[in-house]
């Protein structure tokens, strides 16, 4: 079972909620379960239970669960407000309890349940890593919510609670060092790029709470971009290509000494490059489809900010200036899978191969077996980095991931032909096995169009093949099955 699914019945999750991520940090003592509600999702308004779409979401917040393998289990979410024709906005309850509640509803049944065994508000409170003032305010909570009436001391008569349309209200203590308030506030503002605001909540929770839960790595993530912020240039035309290269900076440091994961790195991606974006526009429409020109181009930013059409048209703009530009074949390829027509992107990929393998962006490409193979590969050619990427596009084909690439004489027969020559020339010259590798891949074009090259006579496919079963014997055996 899919670890999202089993969290997803473990929660006892409505259909129109799902487990978006699990993430668990090495060494750490929490498990942090993000949940999504559907966009099209239907949910009941509170007072008529009228099925009502979703209008709009509150800002993330946390809800403590059932422990996971002795872990702090943390559910976070954004809760839904439906818009129902008769009440107006509503705030339907989640199903795992309280809106206003900083646990849920399994989690207080639990505490209730250890409280019948062991009446100990202490004790459980010590166990469970709370305050007693969390721990009574749970079950105070709870018994009000099973109608048995609140906590009672000896001799102290009890009050019929008051009844209420509004649910109780929780009291959170100042040094309550199990308070997230501060840091769901934190996080929120963080993933709103709102960085100032973030790191202010987040030094504020590490003062009043210095034993409470350790934000110190959101604080210091915060802080990284911050200061990126601050340093990209404040000439216009310098700053988008700035910030794109600062993302690359901040996704290495997420990796660095287990900082962060790629969950927490996706969750900022479209909201930095919307920034990108922004910056760019103000360069005005003279700056054409590059942030930089020559290496950095508009459509790459589209294509992180989550505009996949928008990246295609703007990509495709580049490739009359620059048709020999491999990165923006990858890139074209990512924009197609992401949009889910996986044909048109694989056929993208391979152009893309036979340009300049090495020339992808293979730190951003989407296709995780293209990713997978370069990674086979650079343990069948000993982790030489430009070998094995040399070699990538032939295996591709013959394990089937790129499909046979036909040409007609009138659609780029001639020009397979006048550029496989001119690299085995160039081999007369020098042969390194960088070469004979890409000579390989044209040289499966050339054989898989064999019926078209009857009609050029200036090359002759036994000597093609040939030099391939010279160049990788085991590769070549494998190619022929294929044919």
């Amino acid at each position: 079972m899919d670890i999202r699914d089993f969290y997803s019945s473990l929660i006892e999750l409505t259909p129109c909620w799902k487990v978006k991520t699990v993430e668990s940090e090495p060494g750490s003592e929490e498990v942090n379960i993000y949940l999504v509600c559907g966009e099209l999702a239907r949910i009941q308004c509170p007072l008529c239970d009228r099925l009502c779409l979703v209008a709009d979401r509150l800002p993330s917040r946390s809800w403590r669960h059932l422990d996971t393998c002795g872990k702090v289990t943390l559910l976070h979410a954004g809760l839904p407000v439906v818009d129902c024709p008769e009440h107006g906005a509503q705030h339907p309850r989640p199903p795992w309890g309280e809106a206003d509640s900083a646990t849920t509803r399994a989690f207080n049944q639990m505490v209730a349940r250890m409280h019948q065994a062991m009446d100990d508000a202490r004790k459980i409170a010590r166990l469970m890593g709370m305050s007693q003032a969390q721990i009574r305010n749970i079950l105070s909570h709870t018994a009000l919510e099973n109608g048995t009436g609140g906590l009672s001391s000896p001799g102290v008569q009890q009050r019929a609670p008051k009844t209420s349309s509004r649910p109780p209200t929780r009291q959170l203590s100042l040094f309550d060092q199990n308070d997230m308030t501060f840091v769901n506030q934190g996080i929120q503002a963080f993933r709103a790029l709102d960085l100032d605001k973030a790191v202010e909540l987040f030094h504020k929770h590490q003062a009043i709470y210095p034993k409470g839960y350790n934000i110190t790595s959101r604080l210091e993530a915060a802080e990284f971009l911050q200061r990126g912020f601050g340093e990209a240039s404040s000439e216009a035309s310098e700053r988008p290509a700035r910030l794109c290269r600062l993302w690359d900076s901040f996704e290495d440091y997420l990796k660095s000494d287990n900082k962060g994961n790629d969950s927490f790195a996706a969750e900022l991606k479209a909201i930095f490059f919307s920034r990108v974006l922004e910056a760019a526009e103000q360069c005005g429409p003279a700056a054409g489809p590059w942030l930089h020109p020559g290496s950095i181009t508009l459509g790459y930013a589209l294509l992180q900010a989550g505009r996949y059409e928008d990246a295609i048209r703007s990509l495709q703009s580049c490739i009359p200036g620059a048709p020999d530009n491999a990165a923006i074949y990858g890139y074209l390829g990512d924009a197609y899978r992401l949009r889910g027509d996986m044909k048109v992107a694989r056929q993208c990929y391979r152009e893309a191969c036979f340009i300049d393998p090495a020339g992808i962006d293979w730190r951003h490409l989407v296709d995780e077996e293209l990713k997978e193979l370069k990674q086979d590969l650079m343990i069948v050619y000993d982790f030489h980095l430009e070998l094995a990427l040399a070699w990538l596009p032939s295996h591709a084909r013959i394990n089937g991931l790129f499909e046979r690439r036909l040409l007609r004489l009138d659609d780029g027969l001639r020009e397979m032909v006048d550029d496989y020559l001119a690299l085995e020339k160039a081999m007369l010259k020098e042969k390194t096995p960088e070469l004979e590798a890409r000579l390989f891949f044209r040289g499966i074009i050339l054989c898989e169009n064999e019926e078209s090259l009857r009609f050029i006579k200036k090359i002759d496919l036994i000597e093609v093949r040939r030099l391939m079963k010279h160049a990788n014997p085991s590769l070549f055996a494998d190619f022929l099955k294929t044919i």
